[in-house]
C-alpha cells in the first residue's frame, strides 16, 4: 500500500513537470521584468487608428488560427534589431490575433511594447507571445515583415525600430494550444496624429441667399461693361 501511494505521487509530480510550459524554447530562466497591465478590453483586428493611451486587455477568439508559431528564444528585442528567430512547432495549430495601429512618424521611430500574458479574467501565462511587424502579419510566412518579439512569455517589454510611416501590427499567439485566454499590452513611443476630418459646408437659406445675392450683382457687372 505504501509503495503504491508513492509511485502514484511520483507520477503526479512527472507528469505536473511535464504538462508545465516553460516562458521560452531555449530553455533560459527568466523572471519578466515588466510590470502587471491591467486596462479596459479592446477587440482585435486591424484598424487605421493610433494605439490607445495607457494598457488594454484582450483575448484570442479563436476566430484566426496559424500552423507553428515563433521560436521563443528567451531575448527580447532592442531597438538596435533582431534576426527571426525562426518557427516552432510547423505542424501544430496556435490562434493568434492581430492588432494595426497607424504611424504617422517622418523618420524611423523606437518603440516599445509593454506585454503581459499574465492579465485579464482567464490569463494565459505562458501561453501567448507577442511579436511585432511592420505594415502587415502573414501567418503563412510568420517572417516577413518582422521587427521583434518579446523572447519568453513573461510580463516584460520589447522594443524595435519601424519604419517612417509603416502601420504597426503587433500578433500575439498561443504557445502551447490553441487556448482562448486573455493577456494584456501596451503601445508606448508610436509616433500617431490623426487629423481632423474637414467640415462639410453649411448649406443654410441664408448662406444660399446671400451666394445668389453676390451671382446676381456679378452678373449685373459684367452687362453694365458690355454696354
Amino acid at each position: 500500500m505504501k509503495n503504491s501511494l508513492i509511485s502514484a505521487a511520483l507520477l503526479l509530480l512527472v507528469s505536473g513537470a511535464v504538462s508545465a510550459q516553460s516562458a521560452n524554447d531555449a530553455g533560459i530562466a527568466v523572471s519578466g521584468g515588466g510590470r502587471s497591465l491591467t486596462g479596459p478590453v479592446v477587440p482585435s483586428g486591424p484598424g487605421l487608428t493610433c494605439a490607445p493611451a495607457g494598457p488594454v486587455v484582450s483575448t484570442f477568439t479563436g476566430g484566426t488560427t496559424q500552423s507553428g508559431r515563433i521560436f521563443r528564444d528567451g531575448i527580447a528585442s532592442t531597438c538596435a534589431g533582431k534576426a527571426y528567430p525562426g518557427i516552432f512547432n510547423p505542424g501544430t495549430t496556435y490562434n493568434y490575433e492581430t492588432f494595426t495601429y497607424g504611424n504617422t512618424g517622418a523618420t524611423p521611430s523606437c518603440v516599445t511594447i509593454n506585454f503581459d500574458p499574465d492579465a485579464g479574467a482567464t490569463p494565459c501565462g505562458t501561453n501567448a507571445h507577442a511579436s511585432a511587424y511592420a505594415g502587415s502579419y502573414d501567418p503563412a510566412n510568420q517572417g516577413t515583415n518582422f521587427l521583434g518579439d518579446v523572447g519568453s512569455s513573461v510580463a516584460q517589454p520589447f522594443a524595435f525600430t519601424i519604419p517612417a510611416g509603416q502601420q504597426l501590427v503587433l500578433a500575439v499567439t498561443n504557445t502551447a494550444n490553441a487556448a482562448v485566454c486573455t493577456f494584456a499590452f501596451e503601445v508606448v513611443d508610436l509616433p500617431c496624429v490623426i487629423a481632423p476630418p474637414v467640415p462639410a459646408p453649411v448649406n443654410s437659406p441664408l448662406a444660399m441667399i446671400l451666394l445668389g445675392l453676390a451671382l446676381a450683382g456679378l452678373g449685373g457687372l459684367v452687362v453694365a461693361r458690355r454696354s
